[in-house]
């Protein structure tokens, strides 16, 4: 379906046996297989990591048992890194997340971050955080001062305004600047405002909510990126929608282009 759209880069995230690479392995060898038939490149991993995690043993047992598998499976496939998160805060969850009171991040979630930055480094992938309203990292900024707490290294940023608008109910455009020289990967989605507080959002084609992607375009081109740009709707999967989605991105970025010049 996305090739018939003209989508020929992709990440990997979920699987009908799971989420990758904690799958069925045929399935992994199938995409494989599906992107060497249809001529396609896979970018990126998303293998959750750090999402939901609060401890230590925790941290320590996703570092053994997914990043392993996450990291072999991206030398295979020769992808500069891996999507993942900025660790649980305990008792958010998507309806309250925004509603939190701001607290200060604790010292062992930047010690954990800092850990696996380094294996990472070792290993020659980067570490792209995405802004999660659940966690500690739940904004570019707030990545941004995690990576720099952490002393930088193999940790970078996949650049997510929509789930910052989520939670913030507003275009994070202003925290651009102090991401800029993070980002390494950047999804797209737009959405309305909340009707009411702790509800899931209505999704929309970018340039169609709160979030004025053109200057977002127009910041990550002044910045020089080069990177993926995702469709990451949150809508639904048919081909009209993921059409919408394209062409407004498309749109989108060809104006960001004229407005920079300008």
């Amino acid at each position: 379906m996305g090739t018939r759209l003209g989508l020929r880069r992709y990440e990997v995230r979920f699987l009908t046996s799971g989420r990758v690479p904690m799958c069925e392995q045929a399935e992994m060898h199938e995409v494989e297989a599906i992107a060497a038939r249809e001529g396609i490149e896979i970018t990126a991993l998303s293998p959750g990591l750090f999402k939901y995690t609060e401890d230590g043993a925790s941290f320590a047992r996703e570092m053994a048992e997914v990043y392993g598998r996450a990291a072999e499976w991206a030398h295979r496939w020769k992808l500069p890194g891996l999507i993942v998160f900025g660790f649980h805060k305990p008792g958010a969850t998507e309806e309250n997340a925004g509603a939190l009171p701001r607290q200060t991040v604790p010292t062992e979630v930047v010690d954990w971050l800092a850990q696996a930055g380094e294996r990472a480094a070792g290993d020659g992938l980067l570490l792209m955080i995405e802004p999660e309203p659940v966690c500690w990292a739940d904004s570019a900024r707030s990545a941004a001062g995690l990576i720099e707490r952490a002393g930088g290294g193999a940790l970078r940023i996949n650049y997510d305004p929509g789930n910052v608008a989520w939670m913030e109910q507003r275009d994070p455009i202003g925290e651009f600047d102090c991401a800029a020289r993070w980002i390494a990967n950047v999804h797209v989605k737009d959405l309305r405002p909340l009707a009411q507080p702790a509800s899931r959002p209505e999704f929309v084609p970018a340039g169609e909510g709160i979030i004025g992607y053109r200057a977002h375009f127009a910041a990550l081109r002044g910045a020089g990126y080069g990177g993926p740009v995702s469709l990451e709707p949150h809508m639904d999967g048919r081909p009209e929608t993921i059409r919408r989605c394209l062409e407004a991105v498309e749109r989108l970025w060809k104006e960001s282009g004229r407005e920079e010049q300008e």
